[in-house]
């Protein structure tokens, strides 16, 4: 079984300037989830970051990462994550079984979600796996928008009963993605057929894209047994 980790980080941030190397406890943003892909063991030396920054790329080449320079055609606010794949596996030129796209901007996500999710993507078989996590009081069946008679349910009335008796759903928590390189390669997508979850904490799945969202996950390192 061979696997590739890709990390993708651009060097533009509208919110967070340098946001995937600013400080974070002492070390570049970045460098926790470099630390957590090679604990996890799951992928030899093909852990590499690709970014369109020098930077960015001199940092992770300090943490241990391998390095992919980015072309700016694919390196912009809209560029589909999926073009960053298909570079970074034509650049490598090997096979590969799974590529697992780890974003840096998940600190307190560690190497047991990135193992545990593996191991559950091989024991269902899965063509691709997307970590989750779950809304908790928010539901979203109660969302509310403001209409043309003023504020009102998004989803309508019907969805006002005892939370309990709501269907299941949850929150995409971008942590960990693994995919089939034979499946991706055939599909040329994320969201095809076969993707199941697999969900982790609410404390584990604080993604940083703004300077809120950076004081909530230094606030949540030290507790919860995220970090010691």
């Amino acid at each position: 079984m061979k696997n590739i980790c890709i990390i993708p980080a651009r060097g533009g941030s509208g919110r967070i300037p340098k946001k995937n190397i600013i400080d974070f406890h002492g070390k570049p943003l970045i460098a926790y989830t470099i630390e957590a892909a090679l604990q996890s063991k799951l992928f030899g030396e093909h852990v590499y970051v690709s970014s369109d920054s020098e930077e960015i790329l001199a940092v992770a080449k300090q943490y241990g990462a391998k390095c992919m320079l980015r072309p700016q055609k694919i390196a912009q606010d809209d560029s589909p994550m999926e073009k960053t794949i298909f570079h970074t596996l034509d650049e490598v030129k090997e096979d590969f079984d799974y590529v697992c796209m780890l974003f840096p901007n998940f600190p307190l996500r560690t190497e047991d979600e990135i193992i545990s999710s593996f191991d559950e993507l091989r024991k269902q078989n899965a063509n691709a796996l997307m970590t989750v996590t779950d809304f908790q009081w928010l539901t979203p069946f109660w969302a509310m928008h403001e209409g043309k008679n003023g504020l009102d349910f998004f989803f309508g009335r019907k969805y006002l009963i005892d939370s309990k008796k709501l269907p299941k759903v949850y929150a995409l928590a971008d942590a960990v993605r693994w995919l089939s390189v034979p499946y991706f390669k055939k599909v040329k997508k994320f969201y095809g057929k076969g993707v199941i979850k697999f969900e982790i904490p609410f404390e584990r799945s604080i993604e940083i894209d703004d300077y809120k969202n950076l004081e909530l996950a230094k606030k949540l390192y030290h507790i919860a047994g995220i970090k010691k």
